[in-house]
């Protein structure tokens, strides 16, 4: 491979006794492999762009360190990544492809995460979420299944966060106790953050979803109508779902609520990025895609006969080093984030959605609101008169900061 290029990849710091370096990753989860390499490495790698042969990286490093870094030393390093599928070639595209041809045969999306991003035996999973309840910042003791007796307040939707359970989990369980506690609803809609590129806004997916209390029933009849009147480009890039962890903790979540239920469903919708109106100046109302696709869910919701719960599966603020900002956070920063955060939460609970839009658009999305698309869309089709704020809570690191709450709707 004389011009080596990589692809998408997350990198981060990597210590262990006698191993320290940069481990490397398949940003998109396609692949579970990792490549640790020594920090010196990188320099050489961040020229695998498809633009640099080999030559031309030998030369850079002469010319930087005065020293020749030989062929077989590079050629190294591209085969240890080729390896873990981290280069865009051509057993790369085999390798995709294969992916795409059993995902599209399968009727099941398989769990991605389980025994990865939370346990995967059943037993051990419902102990792990029953610990969020009563952890610190819990909501309180998971009581089960909703009492007749206890009075159903109207609850209709709810922003929850998508951040790894380890991380989140007590925030997940106050919008889940809420809808525990309240909610009638047996077809919930999941609006969730797509974080791959997508050709289209919306995109769906007919197939169930594995969780490790068994398979949860996607609303086949609601996903049907939303295709009759949009059209199969919803499905253009079902694919998409595969590795999105942004649903698949909803679903996984929700089965547990519901000890696995088979009468319980969703409808999983992921919303791509609407950063492009962002940078124009355009309003999400503006934009056919969004609108139509906004008046066509509330039709389908309002006449499929059954009462629906609209869920986004949304992160908030993501500041510091390692989402692209100069410097470490201070404290000073992360209360002056909370504020701002506080301040759009407030669009949120007035059920505005334009002006969510524009309190994120007035600084160019500064703080990088990972959860604008489904909130907003869930803001436009939701029947509520008002939101409320259960928990907001932040998870700061030394590189940087994520934000995320549970907000539900009445």
């Amino acid at each position: 491979m004389e011009y080596p290029k990589l692809r998408p990849i997350e990198a981060f710091s990597y210590n262990a006794p006698g191993k320290e370096g940069v481990c490397l990753r398949d940003s998109s989860n396609l692949t579970d492999m990792m490549v640790i390499v020594p920090y010196r490495v990188i320099e050489i790698i961040r020229l695998f762009d498809g633009q640099h042969s080999i030559l031309d990286i030998q030369t850079a490093y002469a010319r930087r360190h005065g020293e020749i870094l030989l062929r077989e030393k590079i050629e190294g390093i591209i085969r240890k990544l080729d390896e873990a599928m981290l280069l865009e070639n051509e057993r790369f595209r085999l390798f995709l492809n294969n992916l795409k041809d059993s995902f599209r045969r399968s009727n099941l999306r398989k769990a991605a995460f389980a025994g990865k991003g939370y346990e995967s035996n059943p037993a051990k999973l419902r102990r792990q979420f029953d610990a969020f309840f009563t952890s610190d910042g819990g909501p309180g003791r998971h009581t089960g299944r909703k009492s007749e007796k206890e009075p159903n307040n109207g609850i209709k939707g709810a922003v929850l966060p998508h951040i790894d359970f380890g991380r989140g989990g007590p925030c997940f369980a106050w919008g889940y106790r809420e809808i525990e506690k309240y909610s009638g609803a047996k077809c919930f809609i999941v609006l969730g953050t797509s974080h791959g590129a997508t050709d289209g806004l919306f995109t769906l997916t007919k197939k169930d979803f594995e969780t490790p209390f068994g398979t949860l029933h996607t609303d086949k009849e609601i996903v049907t109508a939303l295709e009759r009147d949009i059209g199969e480009k919803l499905f253009r890039d079902e694919f998409a779902h595969k590795n999105e962890h942004s649903i698949e903790f909803q679903t996984t979540f929700l089965h547990y609520l519901y000890d696995g239920r088979n009468d319980i469903s969703v409808v999983p919708i992921l919303c791509s990025s609407f950063h492009e109106m962002l940078n124009n100046g355009t309003s999400p109302s503006s934009v056919p895609e969004v609108s139509d696709f906004v008046e066509t869910l509330k039709d389908v919701t309002e006449n499929c006969g059954r009462e629906v719960f609209l869920l986004a599966s949304a992160d908030l603020s993501h500041v510091g080093p390692h989402f692209g900002d100069p410097s470490p956070l201070t404290d000073q920063d992360l209360q002056e984030i909370a504020q701002e955060d506080i301040n759009m939460i407030n669009f949120i609970e007035n059920i505005d959605a334009e002006g969510f839009f524009r309190n994120i658009q007035k600084d160019s999305d500064k703080r990088k609101i990972c959860g604008l698309s489904p909130i907003y869309i869930l803001l436009r089709a939701i029947d509520a008169s008002k939101g409320k704020l259960l928990k907001y809570e932040q998870w700061p690191d030394p590189m940087g900061m994520v934000s995320f709450a549970s907000i539900c709707f009445y």
